[in-house]
């Protein structure tokens, strides 16, 4: 029995061949949402703000003296970021139909003769003949069907996409390096009201740039010293907290980060 193109029209090729494309763009949709969640989390704080990481070490200062610097580098500017998208994508099916039909016919032709004469005044004969035929056939039909299915998906690192690299052009940007303190020990902050504060007095000969940067405790809130200035003539130094303060007569503070 030959096979007609109606076998081959049974075949779901939209399942067979979409399938695994459908596949390769749902591969594709998380791997970008993997990426997606991984700056997310690996980025910035629950706040939105971006993770900074300290790095503190010793070097000489423009003095020649050996002093502390922290460095400050986002977090995300040090690892990398997995970008993974799908090269290409091969789709190969085969299938084979084959039909065999197979005939099989035997016959068997057989013939037997008797003569029999006798002689006399009359002469007589006798002829008897019997013949035979036999014939036997048999058909066998069949079907062998075969199918084969490969998918062959090749994967790549992408390239960065412009706002990613927008944003580490903008976070390395920000990688900065600060002197660490000289100073150890606690200040005295002069009676004053608001951010702009004054020292009370300078007996150690301060560095405005031992202090710049440090923060302080007071009450149980927290205060950092954003600016520092240093007086010319008197040597008083003048700092600059981030938050308002109200102080009633001379406090003496410790730096929380003081060596």
């Amino acid at each position: 029995m030959p096979v007609s193109g109606r076998e081959l029209a049974t075949l779901d090729f939209g399942n067979l061949i979409g399938g695994p494309l459908n596949a390769v763009v749902e591969a594709q949709a998380k791997s970008a949402i993997t990426t997606a969640n991984f700056i997310k989390e690996v980025a910035f704080d629950k706040e939105g703000k971006v993770v900074n990481v300290d790095f503190k070490y010793s070097r000489k200062n423009d003095d020649g003296k050996d002093q502390e610097f922290t460095l400050t580098v986002p977090f995300l500017t040090m690892i990398p970021i997995p970008y993974i998208s799908v090269k290409s994508a091969i789709v190969e099916f085969n299938a084979k139909i084959t039909s065999t039909t197979e005939s099989k016919s035997e016959s068997n032709f057989n013939t037997e003769n008797t003569l029999s004469v006798s002689s006399g005044w009359f002469v007589s004969a006798k002829l008897q003949s019997k013949v035979s035929y036999q014939k036997s056939s048999s058909a066998t039909d069949k079907e062998e069907r075969t199918y084969d299915m490969h998918v062959k998906v090749e994967a790549e690192n992408a390239d960065m996409p412009a706002g990613t690299e927008r944003i580490l052009t903008i976070l390395e940007q920000s990688i900065s390096e600060r002197k660490g303190k000289t100073f150890k020990g606690s200040i005295v902050i002069a009676t004053g009201t608001g951010t702009a504060l004054t020292l009370s007095d300078n007996p150690d000969k301060l560095d405005p740039t031992a202090i710049n940067g440090s923060t302080f405790t007071l009450t149980g809130k927290q205060y950092k010293i954003s600016a520092c200035t240093k007086d010319a003539t008197t040597g008083k130094i003048s700092i600059t907290v981030d938050t308002a303060i109200t102080l009633a007569k001379d406090t003496s503070v410790l730096l929380d980060d003081a060596a």
